[in-house]
């Protein structure tokens, strides 16, 4: 590309200087249609393979290359991809070195008490890695109902989906010592969740009612709390282990020299791709960008805060990342994993989607985006407490701010950003009118 767009660090304040060097064109249908959603967006049959061809002056090309007028490129829909593929790629070659990283940590604190530190400081570098990459789940990470799905983040991180009782069942019965328990385990209780528990929580307590068996055998209460700290201990070892097993997978899954799902992307349109058309490579890209929608604003923010499925004032159990007490920083890496899709990688210096806007007409509409996901950056900073349950009993303001912030990146999302790509919501949005 002639022009690059400058590196971005992590924001201080809003950013709102314009883009650079890319060149601007007229939308097919112009920007009109985009006033008009005020009364919602018509919702269109999900991964829809008969959608009509683009036409010509909007940002879809049939090339992998853009095409260039007066020594500025333009960001065509095949560039975009090309662009995510690459991110992709990379965050998760990151995350299987902190996976793998992670894994030696927890083994060595099978049976070292005093390396449990190490094994904790770990486990957090390995998920901050991943908070990213959970923006990224499209093709082997994303859930087998899409196209090139192969369900993988479950296996690395399942939550909401965590089962502490089933954990605490495991605890007794050593069944993450078994040989087959990567391929038998269910997803709530493996992965990074149920580590976060075990390296975490220090309790002798179980979550499990009276009349479950580990209880009303006395199996769990015969259980010492120096044998229950070890099998912690080698329990959060197995799921470690299991964890950068599938991170290497993830990568296997993309790389030529594996699935080469890269290829999946790069051929899109082509004979031999999941993807029919770039249109329906680019629509899985972005619903997996929905995830700020349906997990950070409502399930980590709007239920903590008692304004979704929250029968009291406030929900604070309902708050990720109890255990470890990170989940400010949770929010604040999946903020910054979907900077990485609209602003670019490499710190916005890559193409992200606000290059396809501007391509089309729609410089404002990606100025905007990119300085609301900073302005809700800054919000998660402005917090005093990593544990958002903590922060709900003293300043519940400053987690309001922050759905705020993030309502407004996804009222965007679900408006002028589909409309004027002219992309489909994914079917779990039908009806939402958040």
């Amino acid at each position: 590309m002639s022009a690059r767009k400058q590196p971005r660090t992590t924001p201080a304040a809003p950013v709102q200087s314009p883009r650079a060097g890319r060149l601007l064109l007229p939308l097919a249908a112009g920007l009109g249609a985009v006033a008009a959603l005020s009364a919602g967006c018509e919702r269109i049959s999900f991964y829809s393979t008969k959608r009509a061809p683009a036409e010509s002056t909007s940002a879809s090309s049939s090339t992998s290359s853009g095409a260039t007028t007066g020594g500025n490129t333009v960001v065509t829909r095949a560039v975009l991809l090309e662009a995510i593929t690459t991110c992709n790629m990379e965050l998760l070659d990151a995350f299987r070195v902190a996976a793998e990283e992670f894994d030696a940590a927890a083994a060595a604190a099978k049976d070292d008490p005093a390396s449990r530190d190490q094994a904790r400081a770990a486990w957090g570098k390995a998920i901050d890695v991943w908070q990213k990459a959970e923006l990224f789940q499209f093709g082997p990470a994303g859930p087998s109902t899409t196209p090139g799905g192969k369900g993988l983040r479950d296996y690395v991180y399942s939550w909401p989906l965590v089962s502490r009782c089933l954990i605490e069942q495991n605890l007794v019965s050593q069944a993450y010592d078994k040989t087959d328990f990567s391929a038998t385990a269910l997803v709530n209780m493996r992965g990074l969740a149920a580590a976060e528990y075990l390296l975490f929580y220090p309790g002798s307590d179980n979550a499990c009612s009276p009349a479950t068996n580990i209880n009303a055998t006395g199996a769990w209460a015969a259980l010492t709390p120096a044998e229950l700290a070890t099998r912690k201990a080698h329990y959060a070892s197995a799921a470690a282990t299991d964890v950068a097993r599938v991170a290497r997978d993830l990568v296997k899954a993309w790389s030529p020299e594996g699935g080469n799902f890269q290829a999946q992307i790069a051929n899109a349109g082509e004979s031999g791709s999941v993807y029919t058309t770039e249109q329906m490579a680019l629509n899985a890209v972005s619903d997996a960008i929905f995830y700020v929608e349906l997990e950070v604003k409502d399930a980590k923010l709007a239920r903590p805060l008692g304004l979704l499925n929250c029968e009291s004032a406030t929900c604070p159990e309902a708050v990720e990342s109890r255990y470890a007490g990170r989940s400010r920083t949770h929010i604040r890496n999946n903020l910054l994993g979907l900077r990485m899709l609209m602003a670019g990688c490499k710190d916005g210096e890559g193409v992200g989607f606000d290059d396809v806007l501007t391509a089309v007409g729609a410089s404002s509409l990606a100025e905007r985006m990119t300085s609301d996901i900073d302005a809700a950056i800054v919000a998660a900073d402005a917090l005093q407490n990593d544990d958002l349950a903590k922060e709900l009993e003293t300043n519940a303001a400053g987690v309001q701010n922050l759905h705020a912030a993030v309502k407004k990146i996804t009222d965007a999302l679900k408006t002028e950003f589909v409309t004027v790509l002219d992309l489909e919501l994914p079917q779990v949005l039908e009806g939402d009118n958040d």
